[in-house]
């Protein structure tokens, strides 16, 4: 075996633990002592072989910023803002927004319902007044086929 083979396989175990750890490949060469571009090359031979604890540590690695993601996401102001709200109202903004829309736009929801054609009626609305029903779930979009979406009509049955 070479030199650069047996550092190698001296380098193997450290390159795991750092991956198992998510530690970035510059922390990685300090703990091994050599060059940040040793440990890529090591890393490419690695992948390059198939070598299942590399394949293993990469599974550890995506696990941990999996983990590290979820909590900052659970950290930041609009996930609270969104958690306290629910808990103030009993249900999330998006559920709110829902029930203002059809509140808002009951009188255009009901003269759909009667017209024999809701496609027809729902394109007779303005463009802007579609888009926002499209967008906040009260109108079911197909490109002849729009209709009243099931929760807007268990909604304005209960309204």
């Amino acid at each position: 075996m070479s030199d650069s083979n047996q550092g190698r396989e001296e380098r193997r175990p450290i390159i795991i633990k750092g991956i198992r750890r998510d530690l970035n490949y510059s922390e990685i060469a300090a703990q091994a002592g050599v060059n940040r571009w040793v440990i890529l090359s090591d890393l490419r031979y690695m992948k390059y072989n198939g070598d299942p604890d590399f394949k293993q540590a990469q599974i550890a690695r995506n696990k941990i910023r999996a983990e590290k993601r979820s909590h900052i996401a659970r950290e930041k102001t609009h996930v609270k803002q969104d958690e306290r709200f629910q808990r103030m109202m009993g249900m999330t903004i998006q559920e709110k927004t829902f029930r203002n829309m059809i509140d808002f736009y009951k009188p255009e929801l009901l003269k759909i319902l009667r017209s024999s054609d809701q496609n027809a009626a729902i394109m007779k609305l303005s463009r802007n007044v579609r888009k926002t029903l499209i967008l906040n779930g009260v109108i079911t979009y197909g490109r002849n086929h729009r209709e009243i979406a099931s929760d807007a009509l268990e909604y304005l049955a209960i309204a």
